[in-house]
Parts: C-alpha cells; sequence; structure tokens
C-alpha cells in the first residue's frame, strides 16, 4: 500500500472513530433538548408563553445546559483515559518494531483510538456542527419560525391556523434536536425582544471546549494514575529487596549463632 493510500486510510478511520465517540453524547443533547422544549411550553411548570423568557425558563434551560457541560465532560474525561492507554499500547508496538524489527500482538489495541490532543474537540465538534447547522436554517426562515412556535403553543388555539408545513416541520424537529441553544432565542423573540437565530451558532463553542479540554484532563489523569503505580510498584520492590533476611543456619552443631547471656 503507498503511502498515500494509508494516510487517506487513517485519516478516515480517524473520521469514523470521532463520529461513533460523538453518537452518544449527540444522542444525549437531543434527548437534552426535547425535554427542554416540552418543559418549557408546559404552562404548569414555566407559566404562560406569552411571558416568554420569564425566570423559571432561565433556571429551566441553565439546568438543561449544566446537565449537558457535565456530561459532555464525563464522557471525554472517559475518552481521554481510555485515548492514553491505547497511545501506551501503540507505543510499544512501535518501539517493539524498531528495536526487534516485529510488532508485538496487542489485540485491543486501534491506532486510529490513540490520544491526540484535537480528539476532544473533534468529538464536541461533531455535536457543534448540528447546533450551527440548525442555527443557520431556523436563522434563515427566522420570522415563520417565530409564528410556528406561537402557532403549536397552548395559547395560540384561537389564533390563525399556521398554513407554512415546511416551516412548522423545521421548527418542530429544530426544537426538538437543538431547543438546548435555540429555545433561549425563541423564548426572548415572543417577549418582543428581536434577536436573530444566528446567535444560537455560538452555542456551538459549549461542547467544543468542554469536550475538549476534558478529553486532555483524562488523559493526564490516566497517565498520572498509572506513574503513581509504577513508583508504588518500585517503591515496594526497593523495601522487599532492602528488607533483612534471616539466615537459615539448618540442623549442623555449631552453625547456630551464640545466644547472649
Amino acid at each position: 500500500m503507498s503511502k498515500a493510500k494509508e494516510k487517506w486510510k487513517k485519516f478516515w478511520a480517524n473520521v469514523w472513530e470521532t463520529i461513533k465517540s460523538s453518537f452518544i453524547l449527540v444522542t444525549f443533547f437531543g434527548i437534552l433538548s426535547g425535554i427542554a422544549f416540552i418543559g418549557t411550553i408546559n404552562t404548569d411548570w414555566c407559566g404562560p408563553i406569552a411571558e416568554g423568557f420569564n425566570g423559571k425558563r432561565i433556571a429551566f434551560l441553565v439546568v438543561i445546559a449544566v446537565l449537558l457541560a457535565a456530561y459532555a465532560g464525563a464522557m471525554a474525561f472517559g475518552f481521554g483515559g481510555k485515548g492514553y492507554q491505547m497511545l501506551v499500547s501503540g507505543n510499544m508496538k512501535r518501539m517493539s518494531a524498531e528495536q526487534l524489527g516485529t510488532q508485538m500482538k496487542i489485540s485491543s489495541h486501534k491506532e486510529e483510538m490513540e490520544y491526540r490532543e484535537w480528539k476532544g474537540f473533534a468529538i464536541g465538534g461533531v455535536v457543534a456542527f448540528f447546533t450551527v447547522l440548525f442555527g443557520i436554517l431556523v436563522g434563515i426562515y427566522g420570522d415563520g419560525v417565530n409564528e410556528a412556535f406561537r402557532a403549536i403553543s397552548v395559547e395560540s388555539e384561537d389564533a390563525a391556523p399556521f398554513n407554512n408545513r415546511g416551516v412548522a416541520i423545521l421548527t418542530l424537529v429544530s426544537m426538538l434536536c437543538c431547543g438546548w441553544s435555540l429555545l433561549p432565542f425563541a423564548y426572548l423573540n415572543i417577549s418582543g425582544v428581536a434577536v436573530s437565530y444566528f446567535w444560537s451558532c455560538l452555542f456551538g463553542l459549549l461542547p467544543i471546549i468542554v469536550a475538549g479540554i476534558f478529553y486532555i484532563v483524562g488523559a493526564y489523569a490516566a497517565r498520572g494514575k498509572s506513574v503513581r503505580a509504577q513508583e508504588n510498584a518500585d517503591r515496594a520492590a526497593a523495601e522487599e529487596a532492602n528488607k533483612p533476611r534471616k539466615v537459615n543456619y539448618g540442623g549442623l552443631p555449631g552453625t547456630k549463632p551464640k545466644k547472649k547471656k
């Protein structure tokens, strides 16, 4: 295989691994977005829709954002630790190839899963992709989305029906998939504060920064744990080597030391 094909194969292997690693995170963001949408339009929980961005809705969305950031950090932390272990295995294989001419066989090792500083940011970037995508789509049809959002609210039963089915579907899908980033702007617009949905694209920085930082922290935490374990093992071995040993004189006469009186 040529070097160009090998690099291309590694590139797509890393892309696929990043997408797989971010799948659960994207799903979790979608689930909590749906909860945020359903929860904030519930008048029993957050008051009338006409109030827009009131205190209850602010608190609800802040809790959702904190949960999303915490989950993204926890997942990235775990991926960072696993990536460090893969990097250690990879370094062992490469070292054996250089020194012995043959690679060690480590069945659990996958090069595309090895730690790289950029991988945490890339995992968060997959989530950010959908945040930016829906931010742009909703931003383009902002006026229609505002009307559709009012139409699906409980309070709009007496209002004129909303006939733009495409915008209605876009509104529903976007709020269920990325409501965590779009809902604040929707409720601000309902309150009379005209804000463009394009600004919601900036929320994509949240998963990128959180996942990127905690991925690196997780790798360094795993490295520190490994170093401490090795230091403890070396210390125990040194103590065992320096421990005074009892001499077995056997049962021959005259070979035992005389006891002091």
